[in-house]
């Protein structure tokens, strides 16, 4: 069997490693267009520091990931985040984000009724949702987040604490995102309780019942219910795996307490190494019988007589069976008489940019609070979040040196793909003093620039997705679509879809 995997970016390593192993007589080729594999993850070294231009952890309890770490013999390098109190900036304001909240839905009276962030009118209007039934679903059982929750808890809400929560992890526009496709278990639990406060209050008390340290909580739990995704593990199964493993490891003595390591309660995973050591790993171990090539441009994919035929670098080739992980774009220029392949070609896509800046400790004239801060998308700026990352990633940072992480790029505002390296570098330095109150400049910043790289769950991505693959099992035999445009956006996801593929093949 000749297989050819387009795509190196982690899933694709994936699907390449794992078959590799479980095919060894299969002759397996990847191709990826870039000069390096890994798409978006990518890490350097500056000094001391481990700088992440792209993602900078993954969700522990998606645990495909931690899975593919401990193949790789990469387990003892493994952190997890230090957990800390987390801010949202409002217009002028720095505001705490409630304690008791779930993704910021209240589940407990008083840190609600404390909070400064919500005026009283807003945290009225949030609890008369008590009294709310459930929110009328299109006939794919589908709605925008932002409808959703400004229906049950009120645009006040929506505006200072749902939507820099949630329409961060996309980057788009959450009137447009898919509540089905991102986090189907609001919608489960809303059905079963009635309203989002008084689901999620019950959710609270049976993850308490079950006995959960608020430690394996993690910052943002959503009681024992799945996150975003399928089959994604509950808390208290992810508590009590976690248990298992301390357990274990403080009898084998194979992991030590050190800073940042995951022996602590944070609920993100990272390696010591950065995440880019995964993608190296798995080019190092990956199996005789599969060839890598980058720098390697498909096109003219075709299917004729049981055979996929394609040109790569002008060149056609051949294979029996065809794996696409690439995003959205890619599809454009692939079976472009084929209109059943336009419910992923014609998916949205954002941009964004990540600042990362260093400072010198012993001139940082600023306060630093917590991890990070998320801000509002009425505050007037092209800014949508900073983490601090000496204070959650402490072992990226030396000691005596403090890292700023700065999100560009609103839904609307086009300054990240307008502006140089240059005005975004001035850009975010600008905006994140203003915000954070400081005036010390830093001693290098970097600038990663992704455009139209993240893709947008809107409303009705699920059944279009499925309509696709439809279309592929009925017309295009061992053809396989994953990757980003599918099941999940997140490092752990693009590692389950690759396992589930090679487990189906």
């Amino acid at each position: 069997m000749k297989v050819t995997i387009v795509g190196g970016g982690l899933t694709g390593l994936t699907v390449a490693y794992y078959l590799g192993h479980a095919k060894p007589d299969w002759q397996i080729q990847l191709y990826e267009q870039a000069p390096r594999f890994g798409g978006k993850i990518q890490t350097q070294r500056v000094d001391d520091f481990v700088v992440e231009l792209g993602p900078d952890s993954y969700l522990s309890r998606k645990t495909e990931m931690t899975d593919l770490v401990t193949d790789l013999g990469l387990a003892e390098t493994l952190v997890s985040n230090e957990t800390g109190q987390a801010y949202v900036y409002d217009r002028g304001s720095m505001h705490p984000i409630p304690g008791g909240s779930i993704m910021g839905i209240p589940t407990e009276m008083m840190p609600f009724v404390k909070a400064t962030l919500i005026s009283w009118v807003g945290k009225l209007r949030a609890g008369l949702d008590y009294f709310k039934s459930p929110y009328s679903l299109d006939e794919n059982g589908d709605v925008s987040i932002g409808h959703f929750f400004r229906y049950h808890l009120g645009q006040e809400m929506m505006d200072k604490l749902i939507e820099p929560l949630l329409a961060g992890i996309y980057g788009g526009d959450i009137y447009k995102i898919s509540l089905l496709s991102t986090f189907p278990h609001f919608i489960q639990v809303e059905q079963k309780y009635g309203n989002m406060v008084k689901g999620m209050i019950n959710a609270k008390m049976s993850h308490q019942k079950a006995g959960v340290s608020k430690g394996a909580q993690g910052a943002a739990n959503v009681g024992d219910v799945p996150r975003a995704g399928k089959d994604t593990m509950t808390d208290a199964q992810f508590a009590n795996k976690q248990a298992a493993q301390s357990i274990s490891t403080q009898t084998s003595g194979a992991m030590k307490a050190a800073k940042g390591t995951a022996s602590q309660s944070g609920m993100f995973r990272q390696l010591m190494g950065g995440l880019e050591s995964v993608i190296n790993a798995i080019v190092e171990q990956m199996p005789s019988n599969v060839t890598l090539t980058t720098e390697a441009l498909v096109s003219n994919i075709s299917y004729k007589d049981f055979v996929y035929r394609f040109d790569v670098n002008g060149q056609q080739v051949t294979t029996d069976m065809l794996v696409l992980s690439t995003p959205p774009a890619t599809y454009k220029a692939w079976f472009t008489d084929d209109a059943g392949f336009d419910g992923v070609r014609n998916m949205e896509q954002s941009s964004c940019a990540i600042a990362i800046m260093a400072f010198d400790k012993s001139t940082f004239d600023g306060e630093l609070k917590g991890s990070g801060l998320l801000i509002t998308r009425k505050t007037d700026t092209p800014l949508t979040a900073c983490t601090i990352l000496n204070q959650k990633w402490p072992q990226t940072t030396p000691d005596d040196k403090i890292v700023l992480r700065v999100f560009i790029g609103k839904p609307g505002n086009d300054v990240v793909e307008r502006y140089s390296d240059d005005e975004l570098s001035e850009v975010a330095l600008n905006e994140i003093q203003r915000i954070m109150n400081f005036e010390a400049n830093p001693e290098w910043i970097k600038i990663n620039r992704l455009i139209h790289c993240m893709p947008q769950y809107n409303v009705g991505h699920r059944a279009a997705i499925t309509a696709v693959r439809d279309h592929v099992k009925e017309h295009y035999p061992n053809l396989y679509l994953i990757g980003t445009p599918f099941d999940g956006i997140g490092i752990p996801d693009g590692v389950k879809q690759a396992k589930e593929l090679v487990q189906r093949l």
